[in-house]
């Protein structure tokens, strides 16, 4: 990878995460229904413009293209050798996702279960989005990352939708995958191409994003192989797809991207161009993008991931504290300097809570990886390589 590409990847994951976690906080204490009818500040339409929706959304498409970038064209690489690899491949993925997915489950039992108590009657953890959320059984469904596929999501953490359907991109892909591997006999490699086949259908009939989610997800793998950029400037590769996501912006201004009726297609130019993007960086030998190269960039996107995955129950404690201070119709007036502090405060919050947690779960990941090579047997997988690497 080149240093281009690597420094814009650190710079693309914590900014998406952190456009997810705006909105949501906005979303919760900002009322910006006069914007269009009243004259505000320069800064408050950037604010108003930035925090929206769309950007949300499209932040969770970038980290889809990312991950299929990522891991998928990983797997192309790996899939193309003499070595048995899907053992070690499954304990990678399976530790990147639960060591932060299965502390984030407690968190979010443990928020919500003494939240409901404390601010009982405040009308936050009653409201009927939240029926039926806190049933223990959607727990069970979160722990196979089926949540956001065929089951709802656990509590009031809403944001881990996209996890499931994360993790079975990368056990489904490596399952297509294995059969152009000679490291393992052609029956075994046949089989598991036929249940990763079978996977990948049973869960494309469920009634959510999994589909085409999954085609967003295989173009961040093709985008690894790719063998020529189609454009040669990183600006100018930068500059359409800035462009593309400002005109989705006002396209859907006034509606949610998930009712807009050509929903699928801005998911589609968006991921296109941020692809696009990734395919000239891959192919650029000088060092990017300047205001790419600071090192906090590497930093924060260390902790994006339990960023993303966390963010919500906490942010919900906050929304109820502000209702015990404010009163419940505050964050329904239109919005006041208080509103942007406390907006603010509550990002940097999340943040930096995020971080404090990331350093027992994220920052770990590599320890628990070592862990699992050591306690998960390798005959049950590397019985079916053939010592000689012959099909």
């Amino acid at each position: 990878m080149t240093p281009a590409l690597s420094h814009f990847i650190n710079c693309a994951r914590w900014l998406a995460a952190s456009f997810v976690v705006m909105h949501h906080a906005h979303n919760l204490f900002v009322n910006h229904a006069d914007i269009m009818t009243a004259p505000h500040a320069p800064p408050i339409y950037v604010w108003w413009f930035l925090t929206a929706y769309p950007f949300a959304h499209g932040a969770v498409v970038v980290f889809f293209v990312l991950s299929g970038f990522l891991v998928g064209g990983s797997v192309i690489e790996r899939s193309a050798g003499v070595k048995p690899w899907l053992r070690n491949y499954v304990i990678d993925r399976t530790s990147r996702i639960y060591v932060v997915l299965l502390p984030t489950i407690a968190l979010v039992f443990a928020l919500d279960t003494i939240g409901r108590h404390i601010f009982a009657g405040f009308g936050i953890y009653e409201l009927p989005f939240y029926a039926g959320a806190f049933d223990p059984a959607r727990i069970l469904a979160t722990l196979v990352s089926l949540q956001g596929i065929w089951f709802p999501t656990f509590g009031t953490n809403f944001a881990l939708w996209s996890l499931g359907m994360e993790y079975f991109y990368y056990i489904v892909f490596a399952l297509l995958m294995l059969p152009r591997s000679t490291a393992y006999r052609s029956g075994a490699r046949w089989a598991a191409c036929a249940l990763g086949l079978a996977l990948f259908v049973a869960l494309a009939l469920s009634p959510s994003y999994f589909l085409f989610g999954a085609f967003v997800w295989l173009l961040g793998a093709l985008t690894r192989i790719a063998p020529r950029p189609i454009v040669k400037s990183r600006w100018a590769a930068l500059l359409v797809w800035v462009a593309a996501v400002s005109a989705i912006r006002l396209l859907t201004r006034g509606a949610i991207v998930d009712d807009h009726p050509r929903k699928e297609l801005l998911d589609a130019v968006n991921a296109l161009f941020f692809a696009n993007v990734l395919l000239t960086l891959r192919f650029d030998e000088g060092e990017g993008f300047t205001w790419c190269r600071a090192k906090f960039h590497h930093k924060i996107a260390d902790f994006s991931y339990t960023l993303y995955a966390t963010h919500m129950p906490i942010l919900v404690w906050i929304w109820a504290l502000s209702t015990l201070l404010f009163g419940p119709d505050w964050r329904l007036a239109l919005a006041t300097p208080l509103h942007y502090a406390w907006t603010v405060g509550a990002v940097l919050v999340l943040m930096s809570a995020a971080y404090a947690i990331s350093r027992v779960t994220e920052a770990r990941t590599g320890e628990v990886r070592s862990w699992l090579q050591g306690v998960v047997p390798g005959g049950a997988l590397s019985m079916v390589s053939s010592r000689s690497g012959r099909n």
